[in-house]
């Protein structure tokens, strides 16, 4: 079956406990990725490691927005964070950053220098231990992934028939509004309770569900058109990973510390 992983965040014990977990229960199991594999956790490093791992065929990944600015700092390009990794880098120190350097062993007195201090030639050789299957792995990150009865987007896709063409890779790679759109917007409330006009199911990481004025728990949103898996791993000891079944709307999670949550079905 497939089994679709939500906003990781550096947070490798409660990955690796998941991805155990799905296993026990299903010996196929092909895993798809929402995207923000680093920054927020301790452990972006053993995470991406983990992920590479993955046997060849087993796992599917699409990129997140903090993976979009990952990828600026470490290769100097980006899908929707311009092409200077300069002040991209002071901005995103307070979101997680240095969390992510200190975890490929990067001193921290040369992050701390490099922050108050930073230059291109610096930030360079702040990032020189990030081993280049590293950086490749962030390069071919995918905005979109598609399959026959569903696709996964990191953030967002319009809620308003008039935007919606029936094939995503189109104007997501044409048209700046659309690579924004899908790496940094957010559904509203309203948003997420209008019909949905795409044609397949579209899975969504990126905004913790507690964020919504309904949700009470940390578990999926589940709806016929539109699931969403963020919850919140990284962000507190509430926090939970979530590995969310297509076939059965089950979904397996861990908590913040990597412990087993006891298992339930989707509901929307």
């Amino acid at each position: 079956m497939r089994w679709i992983i939500g906003d990781i965040h550096g947070m490798r014990r409660p990955l690796q406990t998941l991805l155990d977990a799905v296993r026990q229960r299903d010996t196929e199991a092909m895993f798809y990725f929402a995207g923000d594999y680093v920054n927020r956790g301790p452990e972006s490093r053993g995470v991406v490691d983990i992920l590479l791992s993955l046997p060849p065929g087993t796992a599917r990944f699409c990129r997140g927005n903090h993976d979009d600015i990952f990828d600026l700092i470490i290769n100097g390009k980006s899908f929707a964070a311009g092409n200077n990794p300069v002040p991209v880098f002071a901005w995103f120190m307070a979101h997680g950053l240095d969390r992510t350097l200190l975890s490929y062993d990067i001193d921290e007195q040369l992050i701390e220098y490099c922050q108050q201090r930073p230059t291109p030639q610096r930030l360079e050789d702040l990032i020189a231990p990030v081993p280049l299957s590293h950086r490749t792995f962030f390069r071919h990150l995918p905005l979109v992934i598609e399959e026959r009865d569903f696709f996964i987007i990191h953030a967002k896709w319009s809620t308003e028939e008039s935007d919606v063409h029936p094939d995503l890779h189109t104007p997501i790679t044409q048209h700046p509004k659309m690579k924004h759109r899908v790496l940094w917007e957010r559904f509203s409330d309203e948003e997420i309770v209008r019909r949905k006009h795409w044609q397949r199911r579209g899975f969504f990481g990126h905004t913790p569900v507690l964020n919504y004025i309904a949700m009470e728990e940390s578990v999926p949103i589940v709806q016929n058109k539109c699931v969403l898996i963020d919850t919140g791993v990284a962000l507190s000891t509430n926090g939970r990973l979530t590995a969310f079944c297509v076939e059965t709307d089950e979904f397996v999670q861990t908590d913040h510390f990597g412990e087993l949550v006891p298992s339930s079905s989707g509901r929307g």
